[in-house]
């Protein structure tokens, strides 16, 4: 049987940062695998599905914390904005 994931070192993390620090890291990681695999277009889809999750995140969700990496949740929707609209132009100019 498999040991379940403690989950207080998911709510410690939790509680110290907020969900759009949450996608910022996993947005990071994805991007990191991303360059592993050495395909644009793979990156440009990525880019463009988490744009879309910023941007459909609700702001009450975004910034809950007091030590969050961005303070507002205008900046969250915009860095997604920014995503949606660049990922297309990556995309179309991607060979691979």
């Amino acid at each position: 049987m498999a040991t379940p994931v403690p989950l207080q070192a998911i709510d410690s993390f939790l509680l110290k940062y907020n969900v759009g620090d949450a996608l910022l890291l996993v947005f990071g990681l994805a991007l990191v695998a991303a360059l592993v695999v050495r395909s644009r277009k793979v990156l440009a889809l990525q880019s463009g599905l988490f744009g879309i999750i910023f941007v459909a995140t609700p702001a009450s969700v975004l910034v809950a914390a007091e030590n969050s990496l961005l303070s507002e949740p205008l900046a969250y929707k915009s860095f997604g904005l920014v995503l949606v609209f660049a990922a297309p132009l990556l995309y179309m100019t991607a060979r691979k």
